[in-house]
């Protein structure tokens, strides 16, 4: 058996490639930023971030392990950040797109919920 009998498997796997790990980040950083007053919502932003710091594999991959509710916090902070981005900046945009692609669906992100 791996791990303590608490501790939960993730709920999804997120592969960033190397270009994709710090559009993610700054992404979360202003999702933090932005949700300065709600303390549940910087605090899984903050987990996130620091997944992030671990080094892609030999392939150059990034393996980002995500709870149900982290994996709805970094899907929002990409979208902020996609509708904050503007056209001059289609390369950006074009990462996050990608990013947002390997995420599940919209409606199975919203079908999370965010426990208080």
């Amino acid at each position: 058996m791996n791990g303590t009998p608490n501790e939960a498997e993730p709920a999804y796997h997120l592969f960033l490639d190397a270009d994709e790990i710090p559009v993610t980040a700054g992404a979360l950083r202003l999702l933090i930023s932005d949700e300065a007053h709600e303390s549940q919502i910087r605090a899984l932003a903050r987990a996130v971030l620091g997944g992030l710091q671990g080094a892609p594999g030999q392939s150059g991959v990034l393996t980002l392990p995500l709870s149900a509710e982290q994996m709805k916090i970094t899907h929002a902070s990409l979208r902020l950040l996609l509708n904050d981005l503007q056209r001059e900046q289609a390369d950006e945009r074009e990462i996050v797109r990608r990013v947002l692609d390997k995420l599940p669906d919209e409606h199975a992100i919203r079908a999370i919920r965010l426990d208080s």
